[in-house]
């Protein structure tokens, strides 16, 4: 019978060896039910048509990225194709029998919420799941491998229905497919293959499998290569498989299922490699099998690679025996080679009772249970990392792994007892490990980490030593975290950037010990790291600029104004569409010959020729100006380099118009205001703001009420802040603040309560709240306004800001 309701999915049981799975079936989809119908029970479907196409959609993506062998040999169209469905659904299904049913008929007081029933499954199950009228069902299948990509409690929404199976005569089966090759298709080829090497005609199956290999159909390669590979291994022809296994890597990309084909073919190539004794090439094998899940999603692949290099360790079998017979042969599993705290401790764990897990972790006393569980919690999130809907859990696992104080030991053990593959997920969580800790402060820890992932995680470590680096260089010990950065750069096996970023700050440190040369030097290579890496062009122009500046110190002019040059293309590529870099690029070369500084507008011109021939001839062509990168590149100059150079370029910018003629004379006021000539700086800050470029103008006015504020002047401070204050503009709180200092140093009470109260109500910030508050308590106390005095007094001592909050704290005291 045919239905168009919308299902539930759950699997309730699995036995493999009797080719046998149990589901519920759930109807979420209410809308056509009638009460009183006497053909409730309809609304559950029984036809193996269902269930076939339940088997094909959970070998697909729709349940944590687990492939099965159903899609290989059931094509797209064919899945699509009712009529195909119904003359073939069983070859694959041999048997449905609906066991029990819950929740029908469905009664009157159910109908009135169904209709507007619309819940979906979260990955756990569904809202109000037990009121849901549905059926648990026995499905025998013809082949175990049809239930290949199942586990005991999955769960998932799905469109599927049920037509009407019929069964088809083996011999039409195989006529249909040849006829279809001899039209051409390649889908028909292989299955000839699999059909002639499933009846045991290993040489008519190899012929069928080459013909689909090499046919006209690209995506159908990969897997006829790994089938025929297959073939082979199994008829002992080793070193014939392993070529076979090579050529389906070098396939082309599936469009579906991405890089899947593939990455088998890489697993089975190292199989057998490391049966034939080569295991530096099967090891590099199973590292490209494992580098391609990301790209196809093939996350079973993860749980095959551990099985068969030997890495599966008591947390990654449990949690596969979790899913092929349930939680209690998963427990026995875990205590039998944990130990029973742990098997406890998985007990919860396995039904995600993260509280009990907590409370349990507090009773053990033990050292040695402690390591013992702390090691299964990071073995077990690693394993669920690569899994959905578990990977949603992996950082609560890893949070009671740190709850223990023993999470870098727990790592340490993790991976030595089995290695640690490297996935997406495992490294996403090993991230993660490391963050907590470094959010925890125990520096001893993170230093634990990432020693003991250096072999294994090279990026995580590479990351702790930077963490590392970053907290002595805050400390300003510059050695201690010039060691940590080397550390880092020279992690060769961390990620491209991490490494880049660690070279860089180790320049930086290097600078503030005096050791130019060296300093020089690493920031030479955060360029060229950063220079080779997509999106980071911003950076390598920093690191050209702080090599410049040291080249310009030691009187390198012309390694500086080289490096210069090349920043100011970097830049100019980071922050500009093409057309503007292009044009600004010509820009500055145009005002730097003008001012009559030819050692930089050559260095620029070399630069722009490094792009290429055309680019440069693009740059040489440009009519238009652009001043964003002349502005950038005076700003530079002033900073660290030739500062008269920079001062006239700046000028020339900001004799122009728009933001950047604005921005040049921001430049030139605070550089003014810098050297205490206020009356230069107020007239650059008040030809910024004419420019009408609102972020220049905010900043220009920020400028001009520094310099009011320093002169005492109320009515230009209220000029250039008032506004501001007055608005809801995230400066706003500030600058209310600075107006009641102002007015507190006049002595004008009442107005400085008003700007202050303004700072109390639209901030938290503890500096901001903290004198204000106490300020404005000293003023109503002086006022005689006690009880509107303790209320400030009190946001001042909650700010914990000192002196305020203790000064507050005092008055208070005294006041009680």
């Amino acid at each position: 019978m045919s239905v168009n309701n919308f299902f539930g999915v759950r699997v309730l049981d699995l036995d493999r060896e009797r080719c046998r799975v149990c589901f519920r079936i759930l109807v979420t989809n209410y809308e056509d039910v009638d009460t009183g119908d006497e053909d409730d029970e309809g609304l559950l479907p029984d036809d193996p048509s269902f269930f076939f196409r339940v088997l094909c959609e959970a070998a697909d993506t729709v349940i944590g990225y687990r492939y099965g062998p159903l899609t290989d040999v059931v094509t797209f169209g064919e899945y699509f194709d009712d009529d195909w469905v119904d003359r073939n659904t069983y070859r694959f299904v041999a048997r449905v029998e609906r066991v029990a049913v819950r929740n029908l008929p469905v009664d009157k007081d159910t109908l009135e919420w169904l209709p507007t029933y619309d819940g979906e499954c979260d990955g756990r199950g569904w809202p109000d799941e037990k009121r849901l009228a549905q059926g648990d069902y026995e499905v025998r299948v013809t082949d175990a491998r049809w239930l290949e990509p199942l586990r005991v409690g999955d769960c998932w929404d799905t469109g599927n229905y049920a037509t009407t199976a019929v069964a088809p005569l083996v011999d039409e089966v195989e006529e249909r497919y040849a006829q279809q090759a001899g039209h051409g298709s390649m889908d028909a080829c292989f299955m000839l293959g699999w059909l002639r090497q499933e009846r045991g005609d290993a040489a008519g199956a190899a012929e069928w499998y080459l013909r689909a290999a090499h046919g006209t159909a690209p995506q159908v390669r990969g897997k006829a290569l790994v089938y025929l590979g297959d073939l082979q291994a199994g008829q002992g022809e080793h070193e014939a498989a392993c070529a076979t296994y090579q050529e389906a890597e070098e396939s082309e990309q599936h469009k579906h299922y991405a890089s899947r084909y593939r990455s088998r073919a890489a697993l089975r190539r190292g199989v057998l490699l490391r049966r034939l004794g080569r295991e530096e090439e099967a090891q590099a094998t199973f590292a490209r099998a494992l580098a391609r899940v990301g790209v196809g999603g093939d996350q079973s692949l993860v749980a095959e690679v551990r099985r068969l290099t030997s890495a599966e360790s008591s947390a990654a079998m449990a949690h596969r025996l979790l899913g092929e017979a349930g939680r209690a042969g998963a427990v026995a599993l875990v205590g039998e080679h944990c130990g029973e705290p742990v098997a406890a401790l998985a007990g919860h764990l396995f039904t995600e009772d993260f509280c009990a897990a907590e409370a349990l972790l507090a009773t053990l006393v033990d050292a040695d249970d402690r390591d013992a569980a702390t090691t299964f919690l990071v073995d077990l999130a690693f394993v669920w990392a690569d899994e959905r809907p578990w990977r949603e859990m992996v950082a609560m696992m890893l949070g009671l792994a740190v709850s223990t104080g023993r999470a870098a030991e727990g790592y340490r053990r993790a991976v030595r007892r089995t290695g640690a593959l490297t996935t997406p997920g495992v490294r996403k969580a090993a991230r993660q490990l490391l963050e907590l800790l470094e959010e925890n402060g125990d520096e001893a820890a993170v230093i634990a980490l990432a020693t003991a992932a250096e072999p294994v995680h090279p990026g995580m470590a590479c990351r702790g030593f930077w963490i590392m680096g970053n907290r002595a260089k805050a400390r300003g010990d510059f050695t201690e975290a010039a060691r940590w950065f080397e550390r880092g750069a020279a992690d060769e096996g961390a990620d491209a950037d991490t490494r880049a970023s660690a070279t860089y700050r180790l320049g930086l440190c290097l600078r503030e010990l005096g050791e130019t040369a060296r300093a020089q030097e690493a920031f030479a290579q955060a360029e060229a790291a950063y220079g080779r890496l997509d999106h980071t062009a911003d950076n390598a122009a920093l690191a050209a600029r702080q090599l410049a500046g040291l080249a310009y110190v030691r009187g390198d002019r012309t390694t500086a104004f080289a490096a210069w040059g090349r920043s100011a293309v970097l830049m100019a590529q980071w922050e500009c569409r093409s057309k503007i870099a292009v044009r600004a690029l010509h820009t500055l070369g145009e005002l730097l010959t003008e001012l009559n500084a030819p050692e930089a507008a050559r260095a620029v011109d070399q630069a722009v020729e490094r792009e290429g021939a055309a680019y440069l001839r693009r740059v040489r062509a440009a009519s238009k100006s652009h001043l964003i990168v002349a502005c950038h590149y005076g700003h530079w100059m002033g900073h660290a380099g030739d500062r008269e150079l920079g001062r006239a370029l700046l000028r020339k910018v900001a004799e122009g118009q728009g933001k950047w003629a604005a921005a040049a004379a921001v430049t030139l006021g605070a550089t003014a205001q810098g050297e205490g000539d206020n009356a230069t700086a107020r007239e650059w800050l008040h030809r910024a703001v004419k420019q009408g470029d609102g972020e220049m103008s905010h900043k220009a006015r920020t400028n001009l009420g520094i310099i009011a504020k320093e002169e005492r002047n109320l009515p230009e401070l209220l000029k250039h802040w008032g506004p501001t204050a007055e608005s809801h503009h995230e400066d706003g709180p500030l600058f209310a603040a600075h107006l009641g200092d102002l007015n507190y140093l006049l002595e004008d009470w009442d107005e400085a309560v008003h700007w202050y109260r303004l700072t109390l109500d639209r901030s938290d910030d503890p500096v901001l709240v903290g004198e204000a508050g106490y300020r404005v308590g000293e003023i109503l106390t002086g006022q005689d306004k006690p009880e509107a005095a303790f209320s400030c007094f009190r946001r001042a001592v909650d700010s914990g800001y000192e002196p305020f909050a203790q000064q507050a704290r005092e008055l208070l005291n005294r006041a009680d």
